[in-house]
């Protein structure tokens, strides 16, 4: 069997050097494709070993993300003729297995029956919560310093494929009309792992606007990268009153994923779950400490 991650990445040094260092544990740099946006030094450094693709990246436009996420679907359904499986994760994002069901997460899928041609992992988002956890240490691993997620629906990402996929702009969603949601594979979302880094990243995503026809400046960033920096500080702020555990549940998430199974729907060329964001902070069990 045989398996590809690909990623791509803009002014993120710091999550690339995650990323690369946590999949190349499992499989050979050889079976990771970064896609550089544009030239970046720290690309070659970080990811030594890895496939390298330095594509062209345009000045600002309000097509720029649909534009990217056209060339990754392709990409990566493309790679799906090469590789029995395909991984696309944002360099935000990482899969992760339950150490309960194994050690190799690479391993893992490729053993998942053939049949299941689209695998989604179970999303939860690391949160950093300011008031009891201190600011983030570079020399410690992300898990030994950070013990809330949330669950997040956004993030229930049709990600790994055995197949021709269309995915849409944030592979939120795809064209593929079935979902299986795996027991033992996660999706970390990353982003929100530290209050100062992700105000800094906002403040630079913020800068990426362009002017439309009518001379209006419109920001090219998708999601929460498109909002003003006190609507984001409101977000952020949220974190801080989401109760911890108020239920007990741990990292028993049977009723979720219920609630994203039951609420996957779609047509044509999108296909998706419930994109709702639990109120309550889960505390990440000692078992995935050091992962990464």
């Amino acid at each position: 069997m045989s398996t590809a991650l690909i990623t791509m990445v803009y002014q993120d040094e710091f999550f690339l050097k995650l990323w690369v260092d946590y999949y190349s544990r499992f499989t050979d740099r050889k079976n990771l494709f970064i896609i550089s946006h544009g030239p970046q030094d720290y690309v070659e450094d970080i990811a030594r070993g890895c496939n390298i693709m330095q594509v062209n990246r345009h000045e600002p436009y309000a097509g720029m993300d649909s534009d990217r996420w056209s060339f990754i679907t392709k990409f990566g359904s493309g790679l799906t003729h090469m590789y029995d499986n395909v991984i696309y994760n944002d360099v935000d994002e990482v899969v992760v297995l339950d150490p309960t069901a194994g050690s190799n997460v690479i391993d893992y899928i490729e053993n998942i029956p053939r049949e299941r041609e689209v695998i989604t992992p179970f999303p939860v988002e690391v949160v950093h919560r300011r008031d009891i956890e201190h600011d983030y240490d570079y020399s410690l691993k992300m898990l030994a310093q950070r013990k809330f997620v949330r669950v997040n629906g956004r993030y229930a990402k049709p990600c790994i494929t055995r197949r021709d996929i269309f995915w849409n702009p944030d592979g939120h969603a795809s064209n593929y009309p079935k979902l299986f949601l795996d027991d033992n594979l996660y999706l970390f979302h990353l982003k929100w792992f530290d209050t100062k880094f992700h105000f800094m990243r906002h403040d630079l995503r913020s800068q990426m606007n362009c002017v439309n026809a009518a001379g209006t400046v419109v920001n090219i960033g998708a999601g929460t990268w498109s909002r003003g920096m006190e609507s984001y500080r409101f977000m952020a702020d949220n974190v801080l009153d989401q109760p911890i555990e108020a239920f007990g549940q741990g990292f028993d998430f049977k009723m979720d994923r219920y609630k994203l199974c039951a609420s996957f729907t779609g047509g044509k060329d999108r296909y998706s779950s419930s994109m709702y964001v639990q109120r309550e902070l889960r505390i990440v069990p000692e078992r995935f400490v050091g992962l990464f």
